[in-house]
């Protein structure tokens, strides 16, 4: 059995809340959840929620359709690609144990705005413009270089004589 209750509307404070799409920009997002559907036209296709991670917007979501079936799925499994890899991946095969490994994956995107139509109403969304490679962390080894030797007066750290002491 429930309980009925009373919440007096008049006094609440507009906290926000607001649905404008996030400036322009580069942020860390993460993937949260996603899902295989069947469009209208009988395409198949990947939905996945991201989750914005960078501090001024952090929560904020924004949504992106693969498609990965059909007559040129081609841009949607090239996205696709690029996500895993902006995440770090390296799987040669994408699977349903690939998608979910890439759910709490950050990583970082640069996020546009995009305009569109929908039932004659004009609506202004977030897209990702393109994810981003991660920059590489591993210390590529340094060429060697072998210094020519000369003969010097002062000596140097590198047993080099050096020129032009003016």
């Amino acid at each position: 059995m429930s309980e009925d209750f009373h919440i007096d509307l008049t006094e609440v404070e507009d906290t926000g809340g607001s649905f404008e799409p996030i400036p322009e920009g580069t942020y860390e997002l993460m993937a949260e959840n996603w899902e295989q559907k069947i469009s209208k036209a009988g395409n198949t296709y990947l939905k996945v929620t991201y989750r914005v991670q960078s501090e001024n917007y952090a929560n904020r979501v924004v949504w992106e359709n693969f498609t990965i079936s059909g007559a040129n799925p081609k841009v949607g499994i090239s996205r696709l690609n690029q996500w895993v890899i902006a995440t770090g991946g390296k799987d040669p095969e994408l699977t349903r144990d690939v998608m979910d490994n890439l759910m709490l994956q950050n990583f970082m995107a640069k996020i546009g705005i995009e305009k569109r139509e929908y039932n004659g109403k004009e609506y202004v969304d977030n897209k990702i413009v393109s994810f981003l490679i991660p920059k590489m962390t591993e210390a590529m080894p340094a060429k060697e270089k072998t210094a020519e030797k000369t003969e010097q007066s002062v000596p140097t750290a590198t047993g080099n004589a050096i020129e032009d002491w003016d």
